[in-house]
């Protein structure tokens, strides 16, 4: 713990160093209150499309932070031959990569939560402004499921830079972030294509529920579910429904985050280093 923590440290301040970083959060909070402007066509859905729109933009721009850092910590290191340097120290493959993994995401869970409460705040003065009569109480102005759609953003952020994290072992930047884009919309429309073969036969069942296995229902974490799970009808979604969604969500991303994290390990600690 004692290594872990300095390595995260560092790591962390060489994110949040890099210009693109600030790029990145900045023309994610424009976006956000640019997004305020494209609701004349809503017709009472102002709230709900101002969400939607603001989470997306929130989620890609916390996905390209992630895999560009994964990029540029391991990969970089590589090219530099500066990881040699951290290794002849008493520094074992373990605590190096945990501590790059760690980093990133505390360096990309800032961004986020920055964006995230810039969201939060201009729905509040929206709602402000437009509440009418009485004076409404500040939690009844809190949009929760906004806060739900942000955490949710989160895992998918997580689990795209470990992926990430994995691919930065062997490949460049642009490599890296080609894959990580066409993983992130593989996961995304997997639940629309497997449906289709899904049933055909045995051998095709089996390969489902094996893609199902290998890639992350990324699309369950994302706002169209959310707002279906969390204001659906009464009469489909019940508060332990949503609970149990929550819950499923949050334990299927962290495993399949530390499988993938354990991966990255086993992977280094068999790579040569020059």
């Amino acid at each position: 713990m004692n290594l872990l923590v300095p390595l995260v440290f560092s790591s962390f301040k060489e994110i949040v160093r890099q210009p693109f970083y600030y790029i990145i959060l900045l023309s994610g909070c424009f976006i956000i209150l640019m997004s305020f402007a494209f609701t004349f066509f809503a017709f009472g859905e102002e709230a709900s499309m101002i969400r939607d729109m603001a989470i997306s933009t929130i989620t890609i721009g916390g996905l390209l932070a992630g895999c560009l850092a994964s990029s540029i910590l391991i990969a970089g290191e590589f090219e530099r031959q500066t990881v040699l340097a951290v290794l002849c120290k008493p520094v074992s493959r373990v605590h190096f990569i945990l501590g790059k993994y760690l980093g990133i995401l505390a360096a990309t869970c800032l961004l986020v939560l920055s964006q995230g409460l810039v969201l939060e705040v201009a729905l509040i003065i929206r709602g402000c402004s437009t509440v009418q009569g009485d004076v409404t109480s500040f939690s009844g102005l809190i949009d929760f499921v906004c806060i739900l759609g942000i955490c949710f953003s989160l895992l998918q952020i997580l689990i795209l830079t470990a992926i990430s994290l994995v691919l930065s072992l062997y490949l460049n930047t642009i490599s890296n972030l080609t894959i990580c884009l066409f993983f992130f919309i593989l996961c995304n429309t997997f639940s629309y294509i497997s449906p289709i073969h899904g049933h055909s036969n045995v051998v095709a069942s089996i390969a489902t529920a094996m893609c199902y296995i290998v890639f992350p229902n990324i699309q369950a974490l994302n706002m169209p579910v959310i707002n279906e799970v969390a204001i659906g009808p009464s009469s489909l979604w019940q508060g332990s429904n949503v609970t149990q969604y929550v819950v499923y969500n949050f334990l299927h991303s962290t495993i399949y985050c530390a499988a993938i994290v354990w991966l990255a390990i086993f992977l280094f600690k068999r790579k040569e280093i020059a």
